[in-house]
């Protein structure tokens, strides 16, 4: 774990952009290959973290894998100069006051308080798309009627950990929102304000567990649409950006179908697909998201499968029972613990990478680095019985 004091052999001004969120690293890396020098404050600090940032700092963990805010503010104080840019990346959906303390105090690059409330509070987001005729799901108040399917999710949730089929909202921070069945679909663009610019799309899909059918399994692309539907989903995001405000990378949850398409979510902050998207031929999406936030949007093309274009899939790889890694793990992950680190029952261990000439093909190959990963670390869950 690094330390949480001052590194003296670092000044204040020593790094060029600081990154904070629950993980981090898929920044550090966009960072690295931008030539920028990170400071990095996440929750696990993990290895390949440490050696992509200039500085990395475990920050401390609550309610699973909450933020603690008084300890981000405490380290961001002690580590950070106020000049210098932050980004922030996931852990912050359901907290746009703590969005707001850090925009007073430091300065943020990216979507502030407002743009994120009105994303991310069910009821504002769906009357903002409903005026501007845009297709989502319907909410509902109280209990789902009878010829709905209905999930209900926490309000800031992500990760889909906390998604389950349900008649009823459990109370206060809950809410229904109408289940659309189609293919789903990620699509990543950048906002200066006033408009959008589509980068790519990609597949999603779940790692069911008993307690969590729709917790996020991970992503592959670039996948084609159809021209019509990107027209559509390109005029739809920048209409909505201009009227929130949005800035900077963000990633927008779609639902495709016979009769047209859903948004779902949108989360204006970079997200996983850094994972299969921060790669040639796209530039480093860091690099893109600090030109957003400063109004200048690329003229780049949407990226598309192609004989020039490697596909990339990505997963999660969770802890099928509680473990102790005892040695590194393969070079074709990320977010890698360090040998040593206990990890519970369901918890995510690594995040898997694969690349082919198609989608098809990079998911089979991150399917057998899957099974590959399950077998290798079956002794580490004897061992963590012991």
């Amino acid at each position: 774990m690094p330390s949480s004091s001052r590194d003296p052999s670092r000044p204040e001004d020593g790094f060029d952009v600081v990154l904070a969120g629950i993980a981090a690293r898929g920044l550090a890396a966009s960072a690295r290959r931008a030539g920028l020098r990170a400071l990095v404050l996440d929750l696990f600090a993990d290895e390949d973290t440490r050696a992509l940032a200039s500085h990395a700092v475990q920050l401390r963990r609550r309610d699973g894998f909450a933020l603690d805010p008084d300890d981000l503010l405490e380290q961001l104080g002690r580590h950070a100069g106020a000049d210098v840019q932050l980004v922030l990346g996931t852990g912050f959906e359901d907290a746009p006051e703590i969005v707001a303390q850090l925009a007073a105090r430091f300065r943020l690059v990216g979507s502030g308080a407002d743009t994120l409330a009105r994303l991310k509070d069910p009821v504002l987001f769906a009357r903002q798309l409903a005026a501007l005729g845009i297709p989502h799901p319907r909410l509902f108040a109280g209990e789902a009627p009878e010829d709905a399917r209905a999930l209900e999710k926490r309000v800031g949730g992500s990760g889909g950990g906390h998604v389950r089929p349900a008649r009823r909202a459990r109370g206060a921070g809950w809410y229904l929102q109408e289940f659309v069945e189609g293919r789903s679909v990620s699509a990543l663009f950048l906002g200066n304000g006033e408009g959008a610019h589509l980068l790519a799309f990609s597949e999603q899909w779940c790692d069911a567990s008993d307690d969590a059918p729709f917790r996020y399994g991970g992503c592959a692309g670039p996948v084609a649409l159809e021209d019509a539907r990107v027209r559509q989903v390109a005029d739809a995001l920048s209409r909505l950006t201009g009227a929130v405000g949005l800035r900077g990378l963000a990633s927008a949850d779609l639902i495709l179908h016979e009769e047209g398409w859903h948004l779902i979510e949108v989360n204006p902050r970079p997200g996983a697909t850094l994972d299969i998207f921060d790669a040639p031929p796209l530039p480093p999406l860091l690099r893109l998201h600090l030109d957003a936030c400063a109004g200048r949007l690329p003229e780049l093309p949407l990226l598309v499968p192609g004989a020039n274009v490697e596909a990339r899939a990505a997963g999660l790889f969770y802890a099928p029972a509680a473990i102790v890694l005892r040695d590194a793990l393969p070079d074709w992950t990320a977010d890698r613990p360090a040998p040593g680190t206990r990890i519970a029952a369901g918890e995510p261990v690594c995040t898997v990478r694969a690349a082919g000439r198609d989608i098809a093909e990079a998911r089979a190959v991150l399917a057998r680095r899957m099974d590959h990963l399950s077998r290798a670390l079956s002794t580490a869950s004897r061992a963590a019985a012991e």
